[in-house]
């Protein structure tokens, strides 16, 4: 794998996918028994915005640089974005980016257990230093250098009955749109009553359209998709938005999706070319 985050973290889909992210754990949060969050692809946990492979493209500067200032009226991403500044530690200015580790642990509890995911020696190396550091206490957390997919089947279903998975792997498998239904699949047959939130890019030539077809088949219910996206799907250039398959998700997120989603496009893609799509790929 060559997949580096450290060149993306902190872009428009990082935002899109931790405010989603942290929407759905705090709804889980409401109520007082402890819930698993388990991270199939989790990175290095943090990402220095002034390294080398941070400038190479300065993605973030069109995606959490452009949020991290404002003030908002949706709760949600006022939130968000308290997350991302205690991850500054007091500088009072942006200098790191927070991955889906960090962001978990900042909210979840003791009593909730932490299963952060990665294969790559190096990334998983980092991660665990990270959590070790005094801000971050490494309580009821296992950190594994695994294959993600296989660790579905070693820690689902959990003990604790309530909880989110989230599956966020780097595509660069060819067949990665088939990896990400089958994970899905196999793992609500081991544990139906799970959150599960999918990531996946927005591309041109419609390479997620066969993704959503064959979720469709599956049988699988309950299924919200939400998407943002800040160019039209079909610009050649990349990675045009944003998209997370979520199963089960909790009551009323679509509701406060919305709103957060639509006041946050206009931020992230002001030349506004962008939209966003919350509505439901099969309802219960």
């Amino acid at each position: 794998m060559n997949y580096r985050h450290s060149f993306h973290a902190g872009n428009f889909a990082d935002v899109h996918k931790h405010l989603t992210v942290l929407a759905v754990l705090e709804y889980l949060l409401l109520k007082p028994k402890p819930i698993l969050f388990l991270d199939t692809h989790a990175g290095r946990g943090e990402y220095d915005l002034r390294s080398t492979d941070a400038a190479r493209g300065n993605e973030w500067q069109e995606g959490i640089g452009r949020v991290f200032s404002g003030n908002y009226k949706s709760p949600l991403i006022q939130r968000y974005v308290e997350v991302i500044r205690k991850a500054q530690q007091g500088a009072g200015i942006l200098h790191t980016y927070p991955g889906s580790p960090l962001i978990a642990s900042h909210v979840l509890r003791d009593s909730d257990r932490k299963i952060f995911v990665e294969m790559q020696a190096e990334e998983c190396l980092s991660l665990r230093k990270t959590l070790r550091q005094p801000q971050h206490h490494q309580v009821n957390t296992t950190v594994s250098q695994e294959d993600g997919y296989q660790a579905l089947k070693a820690y689902l279903p959990p003990k604790e009955r309530r909880g989110l998975v989230l599956i966020d792997p780097p595509f660069e498998a060819p067949n990665e749109f088939k990896l990400l239904d089958q994970a899905l699949s196999h793992s609500a047959e081991r544990w139906p009553d799970g959150v599960y939130c999918l990531w996946y890019p927005i591309k041109s030539g419609g390479l997620v359209n066969p993704f959503y077809a064959a979720v469709k088949r599956s049988g699988l219910r309950n299924l919200l998709l939400a998407e943002l996206s800040v160019r039209p799907n079909d610009t050649p250039l990349g990675l045009n938005g944003s998209g997370l398959l979520i199963m089960n998700p909790p009551w009323q997120l679509d509701t406060r999706l919305r709103e957060a989603y639509n006041e946050l496009l206009p931020i992230l893609a002001p030349n506004r070319q962008g939209h966003t799509r919350v509505e439901w790929l099969v309802g219960e």
